[in-house]
């Protein structure tokens, strides 16, 4: 009736569960009438398949269902899905502060909360990639250093921009939020940092939607 396999982001064994051992949400499409007792979905009627344990929700996993009209193998290989969320919903709060300060020309405040968003999102972003390095307590030096090992040899130029991006934050942060030097940025500079961390938020909470 049901098969499925839970894979690790840490390396650990993977499980596999067959027929009654199987557990996992699966969200019929609008419209369908599920009043019947014996209700059973035909594949089509089906909206998506995932994990529903909260110990299992940062695993990807396999799973093959038999429905009314035949079997369907639904999979979803992003690892660290529920972490990452848990950090966007952070980011989200410090990229519109950063948006407000940016429009009211508050640029130290900008500077402190643009580094907050930008190295949330590089971590983020080394989650969705089971970078081992940045699960736990980690400090400003490990992200810094793992994001910029990840894209340092990288031909995209979004993902050169976003680097960039990053370590001229984490550069000049300090003088912004401890009055540590002289800043000399413009505004168009400053724009071109939020848009780049904009792009960045937007491309990472899609890429923790995909289930298939």
């Amino acid at each position: 009736m049901a098969a499925q396999a839970i894979f690790f982001p840490d390396g650990r064994p993977h499980i596999v569960r067959l027929n009654e051992e199987v557990s996992a949400e699966v969200k019929v499409k609008k419209g369908i009438d599920t009043s019947s007792p014996n209700f059973w979905a035909n594949i089509d009627e089906v909206e998506h398949v995932k994990l529903n344990e909260k110990e299992f929700l940062n695993c990807g996993h396999s799973t093959l269902i038999l429905f009314k009209d035949g079997y369907q193998l639904s999979f979803d290989f992003q690892y660290n899905k529920q972490l990452s969320n848990e950090h966007l919903a952070v980011t989200e709060e410090f990229l519109k502060v950063s948006k407000y300060a940016l429009e009211g020309n508050l640029v130290y405040a900008f500077l402190d909360n643009a580094f907050s968003t930008i190295e949330l999102l590089a971590k983020t972003n080394l989650f969705l990639e089971t970078n081992r390095s940045v699960l736990g307590t980690t400090n400003h030096n490990t992200i810094k250093s793992e994001f910029n090992k990840r894209f340092k040899n990288s031909q995209n130029d979004f993902e050169a921009e976003r680097r960039e991006a990053f370590n001229k934050l984490s550069n000049i942060r300090a003088k912004a939020r401890y009055l540590e030097g002289q800043i000399n940025i413009d505004k168009t500079d400053l724009a071109s940092i939020f848009e780049i961390i904009d792009k960045m938020f937007l491309e990472l909470s899609n890429r923790t939607k995909i289930n298939l």
